[in-house]
């Protein structure tokens, strides 16, 4: 499983030195966003900011297409000092909400948003509850070989 934790300390390297174009989110000017591409595919990344310290990270990776919806996988993660404030599950929310608008706009009608989470991050978990309304699946991580729970569900764009 990809540790989202990684990419937020790196976002933090640049984020601190004024390399990342952030704009404010349409919808909730106090979440951050920018568009990069570290894989060849889009990955739409929001995040909330005290000063020039990144208090939480959420990124949407594009994973191709399923029944003609762009697939997102999600990950999120949290400044240890901001840790137990609820700003996982809020940014997660506003996030969620700031890409559906701006696919909606841009003439995306419907995405696919998935979630793989261990078993043992009793956290991560309580997060992806607050967006994904169906029981996870038990899987086995492709990357990892370690066991995960999958979460996923269809979002109207704009919605």
């Amino acid at each position: 499983m990809t540790n989202p934790m990684d990419a937020l300390l790196q976002f933090q390297v640049t984020f601190e030195a004024g390399e990342i174009p952030v704009q404010p989110g349409r919808l909730d000017p106090t979440i951050l966003f920018v568009v990069d591409d570290p894989n060849g595919r889009p990955r739409f990344n929001y995040m909330r900011a005290e000063g020039k310290t990144l208090s939480v990270l959420v990124m949407f990776a594009q994973n191709g297409l399923r029944d003609g919806r762009p697939v997102f996988n999600i990950g999120y993660a949290v400044a240890e000092t901001y840790r137990g404030r609820g700003l996982a599950k809020s940014t997660l929310i506003g996030a969620l909400a700031e890409l559906s608008a701006g696919l909606g706009s841009a003439g995306v009608g419907a995405i696919q948003i998935e979630a793989v989470i261990s078993p043992n991050n009793l956290a991560s978990q309580a997060v992806a509850c607050s967006i994904f309304d169906t029981a996870p699946i038990e899987i086995t991580d492709s990357d990892s070989g370690e066991p995960a729970l999958y979460y996923s569900r269809a979002v109207v764009s704009g919605r």
